[in-house]
Parts: structure tokens; C-alpha cells; sequence
């Protein structure tokens, strides 16, 4: 688990000549003055606050089953399971952090894991982290209810617990089984740009440029850029697609590491 994660113990200034003071000891549930002890809600989840609406679901994000107080965790085999039940003073471990984008829509998110793919919906409903590019299937979208929030696919289901710990998009109604609770860490002040948004700034040439340098090779220190038309690129951003055409671009380029 990361150090980010683990409680701060502060201690009180000692002087000089002060005589040592005897600590009493506090009983189990009990709060004192200043300690993080202070409710149920600091003690499991930290720093980690419930979002209330679309633009604090930024950065990096927990999603927490509402029921077991288990967060959705990322493994190395692409696979996305819900994690063991976290003990007071027990912050998340890396797999269950994950880091939440706009989407092309205002109630809409796309979700990357800590293994840098994002979460992708297939139709029969099952979710797994293996996409590089944000497109239909990669799209969440959040509704808010009080005191927690469903998601619902691109196959217009929500997102289910399943009792075996696998997830998936299956439900057509809302049950206690599809309830989220949505946590982050990130600053409630910024304002957050949907990918829309983004994309409208600069040419499609600029964008495509920056995207691609995060992905190629450089064996003769070279930047190899797809040499068709931009008008493609330009028809797929006024059609919402734009991510899934500049993949589409990158899978004719040899010098991708992740499209060869």
C-alpha cells in the first residue's frame, strides 16, 4: 500500500525541563480532541470524500460498493473485481485507485486504472481494463441520488455487484446491487473540461501529435505521424469519435509499441 495512504501521527512539542506526562488510555470507539478518530466516515475512507456532483468526479477516484464498503479494484489480467472489505485506518491499495476523465457529454466519465487502460463495456455487459482510447464503450454515465450514485453503460445497463465479486453492466433497474459510491481526493474548486471541450482547442494535427508521442517508439528518434488526409479526423470530432480515429490511425503506424 502506498505511504500516501497512511495516517500522519503528529506529537506535542517537548521542552526542556517538562516533567513527562502519563497517557491515558483512550477506550475503542471513543474520540478525542484532534485525533482522526473523530467519525466512522474519516476512520475507513481518510481523505477520501464522497462526490456530490458531475464536476468533482476528477482525478483520482475510488469506487466504493455502497453494501460491503469494498472499493473496485483493477487486476494484471485485465479483469476488474471488487476488493476486499478495507479495516478502519486501512487506505486502498493501488489496484483500487483509479483516475476519472470527462466524457464527451456532461454526465458522462470515462475510467482509467492504475495499469493505464481505461474500463471498457462489452455488450453482454462485462467490464474490463483493456482499452487505450476513449470511445463509446469507454463512456460511464453518472447519476446522483442521496448518498450515492449508479452508472450506466454503453449497453444502457447499469453497473452490478455480483455476488461472486465480479462487476459488470447487466442490470435494466436500479437495485441495491448497482448503488456506487464515488470518492476522491481531488480539488473541489477546479473546473473540469469535458474531452468535447478539449478536443476543440488547437488543430487536429497538434492534438494528434501530442497523442501520438505517447504511445511510439524512437529508435531513429523520429516521430512517424499517419500521412492520410486530417479531414478524417476533423469529420470524427465533429462526430464525437475522435478518440477512436486517431487509434485507428495509430494501428497502420509500425513504430506504435501498442498497435503493431
Amino acid at each position: 500500500m502506498s505511504t500516501d495512504y497512511a495516517s500522519v501521527n503528529s506529537s506535542k512539542l517537548k521542552f526542556k525541563g517538562e516533567k513527562k506526562k502519563r497517557k491515558r488510555k483512550r477506550q475503542e470507539g471513543t474520540a478525542s480532541e484532534g485525533s482522526v478518530w473523530c467519525n466512522d466516515e474519516t476512520a475507513r475512507h481518510h481523505v477520501w470524500w464522497i462526490v456530490r456532483n458531475i464536476l468533482d468526479v476528477k482525478g483520482s477516484v475510488l469506487l466504493e460498493h455502497k453494501e460491503s464498503t469494498s472499493y473496485v479494484a483493477a487486476a494484471e489480467d485485465a479483469s476488474i473485481l471488487l476488493g476486499a472489505v478495507r479495516e478502519q485506518h486501512e487506505g486502498p491499495e493501488n489496484a483500487e485507485i483509479f483516475t476519472a476523465l470527462p466524457g464527451s457529454a456532461a454526465d458522462k466519465i470515462a475510467i482509467k486504472s492504475g495499469y493505464d487502460k481505461f474500463l471498457t463495456v462489452a455488450m453482454d455487459g462485462s467490464i474490463s481494463g483493456r482499452s487505450e482510447a476513449i470511445g463509446s464503450r469507454e463512456e460511464f454515465q453518472v447519476a446522483f441520488h442521496d448518498g450515492y450514485q449508479v452508472m450506466k453503460g454503453c449497453n444502457g445497463r447499469y453497473l452490478t455487484f455480483n455476488r461472486d465479486g465480479t462487476i459488470g453492466c447487466t442490470s435494466e433497474d436500479v437495485k441495491e446491487s448497482n448503488k456506487v459510491i464515488v470518492r476522491t481526493r481531488g480539488d473541489k474548486e477546479a473546473k473540469v473540461e469535458t474531452l468535447a471541450d478539449m478536443e476543440k482547442k488547437g488543430s487536429v494535427k497538434e492534438y494528434e501529435k501530442n497523442y501520438v508521442k505517447m504511445f511510439q517508439k524512437f529508435q531513429d528518434k523520429k516521430l512517424k505521424i499517419n500521412t492520410n488526409s486530417s479531414k478524417e479526423l476533423k469529420t470524427a470530432r465533429k462526430d464525437g469519435r475522435f478518440h477512436e480515429e486517431m487509434l485507428d490511425r495509430r494501428e497502420k503506424m509500425k513504430s506504435d509499441r501498442y498497435c503493431m
